[in-house]
């Protein structure tokens, strides 16, 4: 194999490719990465065996590739001699058990596994369903869901993500048991117009970073396709498949009330008061009092050790008074992820779950997260 690529295109490649291969993993060849050179370019392949990720890099008047092969070389070594030279022209070469990495003045000669042992990973097929939606919403639709899904991998299904497909619309949901994270939003562009597409798998909710390394501010779609056991996506810069976990994902509908009062607030003042109602906080404080009465709503927590806070926010109360008790940590997760002007907070009777909903974006995203009222 050679190639003769610009060293800055070639580093990005790795450098997406070291958030899947990583240098800690117990098999050897897993800690490397595939570099393929074809006719139409190159090709970039890493996998964990749970994430697989790969990247094409095609011929172009800077791209060169002057004799076809393939390589499996340590990715993080790769990339610390990419990080030296990444502002020339590089030339990658290999022998049956080397790789040479040239460079105006500069050679580098690292070692390589057999190209042979490296894992198939699952690629994306044009010839199964698929759906097409907008480049940047599949990465809206999980960041608005899986801070909610459990942080312990013991916890299995509940620290995954469940992606579902069903009547034109995609869903994403993610709960630990005390918050749930439901987020929907239409998809019209499919690959098969006359069949319902249809599908759930549930994955591991920080998978979703991987999705990141194929979408960029360039891409303008992502085509979305269900596998036996694989969640798969692919934009013209590459695919990423995340591999499923087995099990059925708890039946969250359940947890989610109806005929709530429904609070329409300015996301930013929300956040304001939020901030200031935790930032008295002792060792084993994790929740505040929250009164809803007389035309206001008033935060009050007593931090063991540190002393105790009380916060009001006027606007329109039109009920019976209402005390609840809430972590305001997980609505100020909640508020990160969403970027409009406006929420609207959801309460009940006492010990009824909270809701705190994101008004409806242009591109159709519904998102709201439930929150469990702890007690009185």
């Amino acid at each position: 194999m050679r190639v003769t690529i610009p060293g800055k295109q070639i580093r990005s490649a790795i450098k997406a490719a070291t958030g899947v291969s990583k240098d800690n993993e117990d098999r050897q060849i897993l800690r490397n990465v595939l570099i393929e050179a074809t006719d139409e370019g190159l090709e970039i392949t890493a996998t964990d065996t749970i994430v697989g990720l790969w990247l094409k890099l095609p011929v172009d008047d800077t791209l060169v590739v002057k004799k076809k092969g393939r390589m499996a070389v340590n990715t993080a070594q790769l990339l610390r001699v990419l990080d030296t030279i990444a502002n020339r022209t590089v030339t990658l070469s290999c022998t049956p058990r080397t790789c040479t990495v040239t460079a105006e003045g500069s050679r580098f000669r690292l070692n390589i596994e057999d190209a042979n042992d490296f894992p198939k990973i699952a690629r994306f097929s044009s010839r199964k369903p698929f759906i097409t939606v907008p480049g940047d919403l599949i990465h809206k639709m999980m960041s608005r869901t899986a801070f909610c899904a459990h942080d312990e991998e013991s916890f299995q299904l509940m620290h995954g993500l469940l992606v579902v497909a069903k009547e034109k619309e995609l869903r994403m949901v993610a709960t630990n048991g005390q918050r749930l994270a439901i987020v929907t939003a239409p998809f019209e562009t499919q690959s098969h117009p006359d069949d319902p597409f249809e599908g759930d798998l549930v994955v591991q909710a920080e998978l979703a970073q991987a999705v990141k390394k194929i979408v960029d501010n360039d891409v303008k779609t992502i085509d979305v396709q269900f596998m036996a056991s694989f969640l798969n996506f692919r934009t013209e810069r590459g695919e990423v498949s995340l591999r499923a976990l087995a099990g059925n994902f708890p039946p969250y509908g359940m947890g989610i009330p109806s005929d709530l009062q429904k609070l329409k607030l300015d996301r930013r003042d929300f956040v304001e008061i939020l901030k200031q109602a935790t930032a008295l906080k002792g060792p084993t404080t994790s929740f505040v009092s929250l009164t809803f009465d007389a035309d206001k709503m008033t935060f009050h927590s007593v931090a063991e050790g540190a002393g105790e806070s009380e916060i009001e926010y006027d606007f329109e109360w039109k009920d019976d008074p209402l005390q609840l008790t809430i972590n305001p940590d997980f609505m100020l997760q909640t508020l990160a992820s969403i970027r409009g002007d406006d929420v609207d907070l959801e309460v009940g009777s006492v010990m009824t779950p909270t809701i705190l909903r994101e008004q409806e974006l242009s591109e159709g995203i519904k998102s709201f997260c439930v929150f469990a009222v702890v007690r009185q």
